[in-house]
């Protein structure tokens, strides 16, 4: 496997933010990068979901992960919490996502730190 920089996640971040339902605030956990560029709109909803529970699953725990597929297109991923840390007096984990686009093997790992804010909301540190 190898490891790809964030740069290829923008434009499903850019269709994540147009699908985020406007009631639930949305975190952009990969600002300023390219992903993922062969995503479909439903692919990048399922995998930024899968984030989502992975983050809001109490309590955090090595190990733990979250996956997402889409048997329309093909690709999947899992994201995996690989360290519980403290960042600045706030709680965060370590979570390494591979992710699988159909037809493009041996797929991407794309590793971030997530921590929660004082006000409950998980944010990417990168």
């Amino acid at each position: 496997m190898r490891t790809r920089p964030l740069r290829s996640l923008l434009p499903a971040l850019a269709v994540w933010t147009l699908l985020a339902t406007p009631a639930q605030p949305q975190v952009m956990p990969f600002p300023g990068y390219d992903y993922g560029a062969n995503l479909s709109p439903e692919d990048s909803k399922l995998l930024f979901e899968s984030i989502e529970r992975l983050n809001a699953a109490e309590p955090s725990r090595v190990g733990r992960s979250e996956s997402w597929s889409n048997p329309q297109t093909k690709s999947f991923g899992t994201s995996k919490i690989t360290r519980i840390i403290r960042s600045a007096g706030m709680p965060c984990h370590r979570v390494r996502t591979h992710i699988v686009v159909a037809g493009q093997t041996p797929g991407g790992d794309y590793r971030l730190t997530w921590c929660r804010t004082s006000t409950g909301e998980w944010k990417s540190k990168g």
